[in-house]
């Protein structure tokens, strides 16, 4: 990072102390410069300036940035550098300068030349003043990481073929546990475990076994040979499974066929005639068919002796099958016949019946009783009446502390009593007041106001309570005189262009900035700056809890102080960035005004970045919101 200047820097004839060249470790990451421009190459430790003639990067002053030839005589050369000079002794026709240009040639004598590591050169022919190394070569023996059969095959081979043939008398061998694998990602695997055999898809697909006419699996199956069947699976026919090689099961277009065999329960068992095979639970056993579901009867009623009644259960197809006696006493079971089996029974109860167990009605339940009588019968439960969502209907009304009432006695007894229905959003009339879908206020109700807004003409602010003066139905519209509004100034301030048009509210200032007149108008000292202010560069933010609201990172050289303008010891919540101005000093004295690298994010985010390792502490930021 370094401060990006718009304007040439005049140092007005005075030191530069402690300057460092720009570095970079390639021409690459030095990019295009302009003529004059300078950076130090840390990979050639080298000085290096943008040549713009050339359009490129050259070295200034390095040691072997020019040669110069400076010629001579029998052969000999001397080479000038910057800051070296050496000397290339030679023999006739062993070095040679031609021309103005100074061109040097090199020729070997013939005896070779010796190279540092011990090899000779050898000259190949005196008369052209070749020369050559012996090498040894070496055959690459891996064409990749993992090499295909073809790749493997074509090395050393005259042939140009690439495919394994094998004859009648050869065998390819896996040993156990060796595999035979297909497919890219090794999906299918072939081999022998030592204890059995296995074809194996170990991949996502599927493991299909195909033949053209029919696929066998059996043991042994040579072609044409007898041998014992286990299955066998005929393209566009049946299946078949088998048993000791005698054929049971066979699949046909409609189902399955059992051959050469019957069908029997776990045990064995045939079973009866009429009897199917179903689950007890455990294994398949054979079970009657039970009587038919749809079997209909007939209830007969019959006078027996005494004021008694006889029903008899007959089938329509089994006769009677059982029958049910009424034991009745005087006028408690009546019995009324028509010759013997067209009856009627009338059961009547004593005073008090008592029920022990649930009693289901299906119909309605009609309950006579004299309540005006001495006593005076009443109904009364021992537990509680659940009514199962169902209203109670023409409920007297009470009249006693202990009665029960109805609606309209409930209705009347707390109308006008009011009562807190919650709160209400000003901003989106919610819940609605107002409008043709308002909900239903009974009078006295009220809300209080949890968001500030506007409800027909009246504006509203946070703790203000509106009252409903009168039944107001849900769907009706309701006007602004069906409500009351209570304006309770509970809002933290309220600000206006004047003393009296300001609605004001319970607040507290800060007397260094501001001033408050006796009746709450609050104005700005002269002079104050509320947008000021100055903050220590330490690493409070990386602490748990947070205790600043900078935090300290040192990365690559560089260290980065980040300040979150919007923590409440700066700005707060809506801080951006961009509005604020920052002078970077010293934190103590003589308090020098520094220059650092400044960066700020598109939010609340500001970073100070320095060269080097920078201690927290050392320096302060004065900012200021603009």
């Amino acid at each position: 990072m370094a401060i990006n200047f718009l304007n040439n820097v005049n140092f007005n004839s005075i030191q530069s102390e402690n300057i460092v060249i720009e570095n970079f470790a390639t021409d690459i990451l030095a990019g295009n410069g302009v003529s004059g421009q300078i950076y130090w190459n840390t990979t050639s430790e080298e000085l290096r300036g943008w040549d713009g003639n050339a359009g490129a990067w050259v070295s200034i002053g390095s040691d072997n940035d020019v040669l110069t030839f400076a010629g001579g005589s029998g052969g000999n050369q001397t080479v000038l550098l910057k800051n070296q000079t050496f000397s290339v002794a030679g023999t006739t026709n062993q070095i040679v300068t031609t021309g103005s240009a100074q061109t040097i040639t090199l020729s070997f004598p013939t005896s070779g030349v010796t190279l540092p590591n011990g090899s000779v050169a050898t000259t190949q022919a005196s008369t052209d003043d070749s020369a050559k190394v012996a090498t040894t070569a070496f055959v690459k023996t891996a064409v990749a990481a993992s090499d295909t059969l073809a790749e493997v095959l074509a090395i050393g081979n005259t042939t140009s073929g690439t495919n394994i043939a094998v004859t009648s008398s050869d065998d390819i061998t896996f040993v156990d546990n060796s595999k035979a694998i297909f497919g890219s990602g090794g999906d299918l695997e072939i081999f022998h475990s030592g204890a059995g055999s296995f074809i194996s898809e170990v991949g996502n697909g599927s493991l299909y076994i195909q033949g053209e006419s029919e696929v066998r699996i059996g043991n042994p199956l040579p072609a044409n040979a007898a041998g014992e069947i286990y299955a066998r699976f005929l393209s566009n026919s049946y299946s078949a499974l088998y048993f000791n090689n005698t054929e049971r099961i066979r699949t046909t277009n409609t189902g399955v066929q059992f051959v050469n065999g019957t069908i029997s329960d776990n045990a064995g068992n045939l079973g009866a005639t009429g009897q199917y095979l179903a689950s007890n639970g455990t294994v398949l056993a054979w079970t009657a068919i039970p009587i038919d579901p749809n079997e209909k009867y007939t209830l007969p009623v019959t006078a027996i002796a005494g004021n008694n009644a006889e029903v008899s259960l007959t089938g329509s197809t089994d006769g009677v099958v059982s029958t049910v006696n009424f034991i009745g006493t005087t006028s408690r079971i009546a019995l009324t016949s028509n010759d013997q089996n067209n009856g009627s029974i009338t059961i009547d109860f004593p005073d008090d019946v008592t029920i022990v167990d649930d009693l289901t009605v299906g119909g309605i339940i009609v309950q006579q009783q004299n309540s005006l009588g001495d006593p005076v019968e009443k109904n009364t439960f021992a537990a509680i009446l659940n009514m199962n969502n169902n209203k109670v209907e023409n409920v007297k009304t009470g009249t006693l502390g202990t009665d029960g009432v109805n609606l309209a006695q409930v209705e009347a007894l707390v109308a006008g009593l009011g009562s807190f229905q919650g709160g209400y959003n000003a901003a989106t009339n919610s819940p609605a007041l107002s409008g043709s879908s308002n909900v239903a206020v009974g009078n006295g109700d009220f809300y209080v106001v949890t968001n500030p807004g506007t409800l027909f003409t009246k504006v509203l602010e946070v703790g203000d309570f509106i009252f409903a003066n009168t039944n107001i139905p849900a769907n009706s519209s309701p006007a602004e005189s069906d409500y009351i509004f209570v304006i309770s100034d509970a809002n933290i301030a309220g600000a206006g262009a004047t003393d009296s048009g300001t609605q004001k509210g319970v607040a507290g200032f800060d007397s260094a900035n501001f001033t408050v007149s006796a009746n709450g108008w609050v104005q700005i000292k002269p002079l104050s700056r509320l947008n000021g202010r100055k903050q220590t560069l330490n690493d409070g933010g990386s602490a748990a809890p947070a205790t600043s609201p900078v935090t300290r990172t040192f990365l690559n050289g560089l260290t980065t102080f980040e300040i979150d303008l919007a923590d409440d010891d700066l700005f707060g919540t809506g801080a951006l960035a961009e509005d604020v101005t920052v002078e970077v000093m010293q934190d103590a004295s003589p308090y020098q005004t520094v220059y650092a690298d400044v960066t700020r994010s598109g939010s609340a985010s500001m970073s100070i970045i320095f060269s080097g390792n920078v201690a927290v502490d050392t320096y302060r930021v004065l900012l200021e919101y603009v």
